[in-house]
């Protein structure tokens, strides 16, 4: 795991540096550079498969045609040196990194079908003058672009393109819209209008007057259809199955020169996780979770995990280091929003970045985290939401509507008023806005109301996002199915795999994630909807598979987030982020939203009339993220 840039074209060779030093936290052991006159590449290394200087890079393959600088592990590596070898490839067999050049002399962009890992990289072909870069399959690996007038510049995090003066830094209004709608931005697009993201399973070829080409080389898998066009589902996979799949898939993640822990949250992916790691001989010790010292998790919905997550470790005998949070946890705020790049208004980075520290702390390089597993298995109650409004979809709308509005006539409790808010936003609405409005946390209507006038006319006029393109291309597919290619386009590799590798590597540590190995990600496709979600049981066939390894009363919990009490936090009108930036004129002056209009969105969520904590966490949000990279910008 590392940190890359480069650039084609006419830029100084100093960027290389500027760069590089701007994600020195990603390769804290080493750094390299490389340049002729039309292409430079940098790397910060973080030394974990070959530690040794002859893994260093920029590394030059194949009789020195090409340079390639690499982010990222290559599980199967080893299968790959005897192959190549068996063709006549010479080069340090010890290191993943070394596989990439001949692979791509041999085999070009099709290489990338043999890859089974998470990366990024960018390969320079000096005697063609291109430059071939590429993502993996579901995102794990951040890859971000620009063009300018000086040529194409790339890296693994915004912060460096942001050091280019050329870069157009206006914002984007569209994502704008989609941060604060959803928390996160799907798709290509960041706030900065000349900032790109390659997306997930994509490559690029780049030549030297900097034009791009980008293809799609990896699909997310769905069911294939019929004569009739029905989904195929393959009802021969069973639990055993799964299980045996999984552990595969883990003792591959564990292959590393350095030690290795996991997170154990005590909920159902990381235990299973930690149960198939400890399947392996010699299999690591050092756990990692998070606990909450104040009733308010309680008070909020959420339930204490750190029970469940010694239960696991007690059970295999593992060191389980315990972390606790409050409220203070939010001080790190600023530097989670410049650690991401992206605004993300979620608490759950902090956890990570925190567990990520300790970790690094005892001597850690590697963690295994469950993250994916919900979006995989079907683990969220968005996902029962769209199967119960699938089942309702036989009623007329007019209807359904009716029962909306009755839902909204809430009971006191505030948990399950807000939750039957949500359901009824979903079961009122058609199917294809019914998938969409699930991953909304900030509803139109509301978000409108807090828009300037021009911002309020532009978001009325805004074209379909990334996640509503996508939607459109499955309409064969089952309502869950969809809801769940929906999270693997979207909220999986913008949300949850963009914070857990950027926080795991602000403090030097690399997240592995086996939920997301394509293998894992076949196989639960292709089962019927039953399987993932029964009845009212999430991810049942996963729950089955580590049924004997894993106690009942943890399996089959009510499922508990990896989140924090932000509805508490956030209604307490002295909290310094309250006063500093929502009863303030702060967001004001920064002509995006009406600060009278998030006055009264803050009384109105500390008076429980709405539910309104994470919009309101998004726009301090978006002013930390303004001030980490447009003022100060300005400032250089």
């Amino acid at each position: 795991m590392c940190g890359i840039a480069g650039y084609v074209g006419n830029f100084k060779p100093e960027l290389l540096k500027l760069m590089a030093n701007t994600i020195a936290h990603r390769g804290p052991d080493a750094e390299g550079f490389w340049s002729d006159n039309i292409c430079g590449l940098g790397h910060r290394r973080l030394s974990i498969i070959d530690p040794t200087d002859n893994a260093s890079q920029p590394m030059q393959g194949v009789d020195e045609r090409y340079v390639l600088t690499f982010n990222g592990e290559i599980y199967n590596f080893k299968e790959l040196v005897a192959e190549l070898e068996g063709y006549g490839y010479s080069f340090n067999k010890n290191s993943d990194t070394a596989v990439l050049a001949p692979l791509y002399d041999r085999y070009g962009p099709n290489m990338l079908k043999k890859l089974n890992g998470i990366f990024a990289f960018a390969i320079w072909d000096k005697h063609q003058k291109t430059l071939f870069t590429a993502r993996d399959h579901m995102g794990v690996m951040p890859f971000y672009y620009t063009q300018t007038k000086e040529g194409f510049a790339f890296s693994s995090e915004l912060k460096a393109l942001a050091k280019i003066p050329s870069v157009n830094k206006d914002i984007d209004q569209d994502a704008l819209f989609s941060y604060m709608t959803y928390l996160w931005c799907p798709g290509e697009p960041t706030l900065f209008k000349g900032v790109r993201k390659l997306l997930p399973g994509h490559y690029m070829m780049v030549d030297v007057e900097g034009g791009i080409d980008i293809q799609q080389y990896y699909q997310p898998p769905m069911p294939e259809l019929d004569s009739k066009g029905q989904p195929i589902y393959d009802d021969t996979k069973t639990a055993d199955d799964l299980r045996e799949l999984f552990d595969d898939v883990v003792a591959s993640q564990l292959l590393s020169d350095v030690p290795v822990g996991a997170f154990l949250s005590g909920g159902v992916d990381s235990s299973a996780i930690v149960s198939s790691m400890c399947q392996q001989k010699n299999a690591p010790k050092d756990v990692f979770c998070i606990s909450f010292n104040d009733s308010s998790m309680v008070s909020e919905g959420f339930s204490e995990d750190i029970d469940y997550a010694r239960m696991v470790a007690n059970k295999y005998d593992l060191n389980l280091t315990e972390m606790t949070c409050d409220a203070t946890c939010l001080d790190g705020l600023s530097d989670m929003v410049y650690s991401l790049d992206e605004p993300q208004a979620d608490p759950a980075p902090l956890f990570v970045g925190l567990i990520s520290k300790t970790a690094s702390a005892s001597g850690l390089k590697v963690l295994l985290s469950g993250t994916g597993g919900d979006d995989v298995f079907s683990g969220y109650r968005r996902h029962q939401a769209i199967m119960l409004a699938d089942k309702l979809s036989i009623i007329p709308q007019s209807c359904r509507k009716i029962a909306a509005t009755a839902l909204q006539v809430m009971p006191s409790n505030k948990n399950l008023k807000r939750r039957l808010n949500k359901l009824a936003q979903i079961i009122g609405a058609d199917l294809d806005d019914a998938i969409i409005s699930a991953f909304n946390y900030t509803q139109p209507n509301t978000l409108s109301s807090l828009l300037t006038p021009d911002l309020k006319e532009a978001f009325a006029n805004r074209v379909a996002n990334h996640l509503e393109a996508e939607l459109e291309k499955t309409a064969s597919q089952s309502p869950l199915n969809r809801m769940l290619n929906t999270e693997w386009r979207g909220f999986l590799p913008d949300h949850n795999l963009n914070y857990s590798n950027k926080m795991g590597l602000a403090e030097g540590v690399e997240i592995r994630v086996p939920f997301v190995d394509p293998r894992v990600m076949e196989f639960a496709a292709n089962l019927p909807p039953d399987q993932k979600l029964h009845g009212k049981e999430t991810k049942y066939i996963l729950k089955k598979a580590f049924e004997g390894r894993l106690p009942n009363e943890l399996l089959y919990r009510s499922k508990a987030g990896f989140g924090a009490p932000i509805r508490t936090w956030l209604t307490d009108e002295n909290h310094p982020l309250i006063q500093e930036f929502i009863l303030s004129d702060t967001l004001q002056k920064r002509g995006l939203v009406d600060t009278n209009a998030v006055k009264k969105l803050f009384k109105d969520t500390q008076n429980r009339r709405v539910d309104g904590a994470y919009t309101l966490l998004s726009l301090i949000v978006i002013e930390l993220w303004m001030r980490h990279f447009v003022d100060a910008g300005k400032d250089e």
